[in-house]
């Protein structure tokens, strides 16, 4: 009896320590930025050259102009969470997912950025 508790309390507590995620299929798919805000207002930064593909295995690819990146990705509720090869992980709160617009809020720098997106 006593070495059942402890294995369910093992079992428990590795459970505890996965990060979660929803892998939220509206993302699946390539996605061209459309409009990029700072704090509610147009900006100068061109969107039409940010390019996103979430896979369904959860990987993805992402540019910006010539740069690019390439990593794991992860949903929980309203947050996603992307991290590149060999960087940190990095969350943008997701305002709109329905699987042909995908707007995300960052906080660069304390600075409030929306980035829409729509499905190619």
């Amino acid at each position: 009896m006593r070495n059942a508790l402890l294995v369910c309390i093992l079992l428990c507590g590795f459970m505890a320590c996965q990060k979660a995620n929803d892998k939220n299929p509206a993302l699946f798919g390539k996605w061209q930025g459309e409009k990029w805000l700072i704090f509610d207002k147009p900006s100068d930064l061109d969107a039409k050259k940010v390019s996103f593909e979430f896979k369904e295995d959860g990987t993805y690819t992402s540019k910006f102009g010539e740069q690019g990146d390439s990593g794991v990705w992860r949903t929980e509720k309203d947050k996603l969470y992307t991290q590149a090869e060999g960087k940190k992980e990095i969350m943008v709160r997701l305002i709109t997912a329905d699987g042909t617009h995908l707007n995300f809020e960052m906080n660069r720098g304390g600075q409030k950025e929306t980035l829409e997106l729509i499905k190619q």
